[in-house]
């Protein structure tokens, strides 16, 4: 194959786009093509998402000094000698057995009519062709399928269903594709598999991969039974199945807050498989607490947003509060930020109304330990993975503290002789971590300016619009989540309306919908997408845009590439300068004892 027909385009400054400029190419191709770079293996890559002509090739941040420009001349090297075929022990053909119409597929009929067919003449030529997996989205092991006949092309519900069940078989424009798992949905569900394709418990998760081919099987009967009995039913699991406290608990949920959730640093590599990397919206905050009681800077933690809870404390506890500011209280005492606290067990932790920002982070030593789920214990709430149960916290909730390093023992030692000699139920150090810089203050929260480097289609939008958006004030909606941040102002208008391919996208990556009202993408945003791609806002300002409540004012200014490393190498410095104060403090404290 030749490289030069490969183009490289902007994906953030951790991240870049290798898209096919040539002529057609299948999805098996691009799928032999990211497993011939894997196997490659070069010690800066991250992960990859292969999506129809694309993919997106993620550097990983322990290369804080590589460039998406540096990494892409290499790969770009060795694509020179990278054979574009895919090979026979490449490819793989899954059947998958189909029941359809009925109650497992409702649209089967109207789908028939408007493609001028019979039930049985759709099914028969829905269930003949073999399709390809031309990309892994939408939800976790979602596949769209290419290869569907013209003639069975189908439009999308004009209002999307609030629930499509797991396994679902449905069609939408000129793809199928099946529901993993059970979720909202405007695709025309014609039939339902028995097949499992997403299973979080196992080894290997997935059923599907970019580049497998796929052929629907009908099951005999398919018109007049339902396959509901052969499958689990899609149900949430009580708070009950959920406590999670697998040892001695340490938290009690007595109230969840608006939404508490648990949160590590996330995880990647799944993305091809349609599972965001997610974890913490504010890093930087989640590892500043953690460092705080002594943990290692990916221990899982509790994100609390806009309201927190209230927490009975079940044993002696080490913690630290950080992020945004937020009301906290340990049996109606207020509590300092950004300090390691000792509490006591009996105590009742409560947690107001977040402030100057949106989202404030409690670690504890240890961290909170609940079942790892694919490498992460952060919670998914659309793959309803980790946190305990893939859902936020509840009424009844427990949750337990994993194994303290020796940093936490020592700290939470000195302090517990202090508070015991001074008959309180809290206590803490005298000094206090500086760690959120001038850019970080509270006050400066309610009107933010974010850094943006240009996107693949920055040029496609015109003067005119690229002006308004680094002009133009624009206000966070309350329609904003995890998955992105929703802003409307002056409306983005682009000179194409040239619908794009899903391709991969970022946390950061700032996408203009039909409407021409930006959105952010946030770190629970999907891996693919098919809105074209504005700008990109530095990895190093995600967590200022995380911490944008509803109702504030966002500004953008253009960063150059350069820009960005600088800030990201700043971002590191401060968090090792945290890591070796905390270590001298705690040694301070354990030679003198604490002063008041």
């Amino acid at each position: 194959m030749q490289a030069a027909q490969w183009i490289v385009q902007p994906l953030g400054d951790r991240a870049f786009l290798l898209a096919w400029g040539g002529a057609d190419i299948s999805a098996r191709q691009v799928a032999a093509v990211a497993r011939r770079i894997r196997r490659a293996a070069p010690a800066w890559l991250q992960e990859l998402v292969p999506a129809y002509r694309s993919i997106a090739v993620h550097i990983h941040m322990r290369f804080a000094g590589l460039s998406p420009l540096q990494a892409s001349e290499e790969l770009l090297r060795a694509l020179e000698v990278f054979d574009i075929a895919p090979k026979a022990a490449d490819t793989r053909l899954v059947e998958l057995l189909v029941r359809y119409g009925g109650e497992d597929g409702p649209d089967l009929e109207a789908s028939a009519s408007r493609s001028g067919l019979t039930v049985p003449q759709f099914i028969e030529k829905h269930s003949e062709a073999e399709y390809e997996v031309a990309m892994i989205g939408f939800a976790p092991g979602f596949p769209y399928l290419s290869g569907l006949p013209a003639e069975l092309s189908q439009p999308r519900h004009e209002t999307p269903r609030l629930s499509v069940p797991a396994g679902a078989v449905g069609i939408a424009g000129g793809q199928t594709g099946v529901y993993p798992v059970a979720s909202p949905g405007g695709w025309q569900i014609i039939g339902r598999t028995t097949a499992k394709l997403f299973r979080p418990e196992d080894g290997e998760p997935f059923l599907l991969a970019s580049g497998d081919r796929v052929k629907f099987v009908p099951i005999e009967g398919s018109e007049t039974e339902s396959v509901a009995s052969t499958r689990l039913p899609d149900v949430e699991p009580t708070a009950s199945e959920r406590a999670v406290a697998r040892g001695p608990a340490a938290l009690a949920v007595v109230k969840p807050g608006m939404l508490t959730t648990v949160q590590d640093l996330g995880r990647p590599g799944w993305q091809a498989y349609g599972v965001s990397v997610g974890g913490a919206m504010d890093a930087i905050a989640m590892r500043a607490a953690n460092i705080l009681v002594g943990n290692k800077e990916e221990e899982a933690g509790l994100e609390m947003t806009l309201l927190g809870p209230t927490l009975d404390v079940a044993q002696d506890l080490l913690v630290a509060i950080s992020g945004a500011d937020v009301e906290a209280f340990a049996n109606g005492e207020p509590l300092p930020m950004n300090k390691p606290i000792l509490l006591r067990s009996g105590t009742k932790l409560s947690f107001g109304r977040v402030t100057g920002g949106c989202r404030a982070y409690m670690a504890v030593a240890g961290g909170i330990d609940v079942p790892l789920e694919m490498g992460s214990r952060s919670a998914d709430l659309r793959a309803r993975i980790g946190g305990g149960g893939g859902l936020p916290l509840s009424t009844g909730d427990s949750l337990c503290a994993g194994q303290p390093t020796a940093l936490s023992l020592v700290l939470a030692d000195t302090l517990l002789r202090r508070v015991r000699s001074d008959g309180r139920r809290w206590g803490t150090v005298p000094w206090a971590a500086s760690l959120l810089g001038p850019k970080r203050a509270p006050e400066r929260l309610s009107e933010c300016r974010l850094r943006v480097l240009v996107g693949a289609e920055w040029e496609t939008f015109g003067d005119q619009a690229r002006r308004t958006l680094l002009d133009s004030a624009y206000r966070v909606e309350a329609s904003s989540d995890r998955m992105g941040i929703r802003l409307s102002g002056p409306v983005l208008s682009r000179l194409s309306d040239t619908e794009l391919r899903s391709h991969g996208v970022v946390p950061g990556t700032i996408q203009v919908p039909q409407s021409g009202q930006p959105i952010v993408l946030a770190p629970g945003c999907q891996p693919t997408g098919g809105y074209p791609k504005l700008a990109h806002v530095i990895t190093a300002d995600l967590p200022l845009l995380a911490q944008l409540a509803p109702g504030s004012i966002v500004r953008f200014e253009l960063a150059k590439l350069e820009d960005a490393g600088r800030a990201r190498e700043e971002q590191g410095r401060d968090i090792a300068l945290l890591q070796a104060g905390v270590f001298a403090k705690v040694c301070e404290l354990e030679n003198r004892g604490v002063r008041a």
